[in-house]
């Protein structure tokens, strides 16, 4: 029975582990998009002209960097969200078990 405590109170730190490092991307994801938003809406803000079409493109190009880093954390968000429902499920089967 104590094991299966001990067990029980390990899964279920790992799981907070799992939740916290979910939570962290996500909103480091957030804040991602925020800075997103702000520079399309500079982009789009910015004074047309001959002069101002290199910027332009280099921002839009600074954009879709952007776009690939976040598909980039995408990914890392997913491989979270499997271990943390490997995590619950542990703790269900520790549960399940008592």
């Amino acid at each position: 029975m104590v094991h299966d405590d001990q067990k029980l109170a390990l899964d279920t730190q790992r799981l907070e582990v799992y939740l916290t490092n979910l939570q962290a991307e996500v909103e480091a994801k957030v804040r991602r998009v925020h800075r997103f938003r702000q520079q399309m809406q500079d982009l789009d803000a910015a004074p047309s002209g001959k002069r101002d079409t290199d910027n332009r493109k280099r921002s839009a190009r600074a954009l879709i960097d952007q776009v690939e880093q976040m598909l980039a954390t995408n990914l890392i968000v997913r491989d979270l969200l499997h271990d943390l429902r490997g995590a619950a499920e542990a703790v269900l089967a520790d549960l399940s078990k008592g």
